[in-house]
């Protein structure tokens, strides 16, 4: 599922266009995660068959989120609800969504379609406490970027065309700063927005293929499967 993985690194570059994407190394002071070790992403393995809650509903919102063909829908699939509000309200979600679908269909090309007869439940583990919290600090620093354009009225199109006062550049710079410094593993203070209700390390047969993926729920919202984690961490 390498192509899987490939396509989660698109999808941060289209969901992170209003901020440094990719990863740079990291410094002395960086956190580091060894991507070969999927342990590392998790505590107890669930084993016992009466507490696989929502096994369903995560097949479902896998296969939906690659296979919807809605691309603003698409995002509701992986960003928390707060995140599209702010895309909205600044008037740039129909283009976030179409540029992340086309980066999508371009990094899936040669990987077979994913379905619900194709994706099979395996297992879920919890989530690392240490890796929830770094992917809490992620998404929250993420949405800064566009808490801030919505905050202080800037629109998608006023940001393309250029056209911003020197007080929202400084202060849009300023959360463009902290993401990418959070992408790196900087020690950097992020004000949590986002908070998981709950995180699971849920293990997928794609196509008879084992591959693993971490899906995560927000209060009051329904579970989504993570892709800036994915890319970012590396897991």
């Amino acid at each position: 599922m390498k192509k899987i993985f490939a396509f989660g690194a698109a999808v941060i570059c289209c969901l992170g266009m209003f901020a440094a994407c990719g990863k740079k190394e990291s410094s002395s002071q960086a956190e580091s995660i060894d991507s070969e070790k999927v342990t590392d992403f998790v505590t107890d393995v669930n084993e016992s068959s009466a507490e696989k809650k929502n096994d369903d509903e995560y097949v479902k919102i896998f296969c939906n989120f690659f296979s919807c063909g809605d691309p603003v829908q698409m995002l509701s699939y992986t960003l928390p609800d707060d995140i599209i509000e702010s895309m909205k309200n600044i008037g740039g979600i129909e283009t976030i969504s179409e540029t992340m679908a086309a980066s999508a269909a371009q990094a899936m090309s040669s990987v077979p379609n994913i379905s619900a007869e194709s994706v099979e439940y395996i297992s879920e583990a919890e989530c690392n406490p240490e890796i929830m919290s770094r992917l809490e600090k992620l998404y929250s620093a993420y949405y800064g970027v566009y808490k801030t354009m919505d905050d202080i009225g800037i629109s998608y199109e006023k940001y393309i065309a250029g056209d911003i006062d020197e007080n929202s550049r400084k202060l849009l710079m300023e959360a463009q700063d902290v993401y990418a410094r959070v992408i790196e593993g900087e020690a950097v203070e992020v004000a949590l927005n986002v908070k998981f209700e709950d995180a699971k390390a849920v293990t997928f047969s794609i196509g008879g293929e084992p591959a693993e993926f971490l899906m995560y729920k927000i209060s009051g919202e329904n579970w989504k499967f993570d892709t800036i984690g994915l890319a970012v961490l590396e897991y």
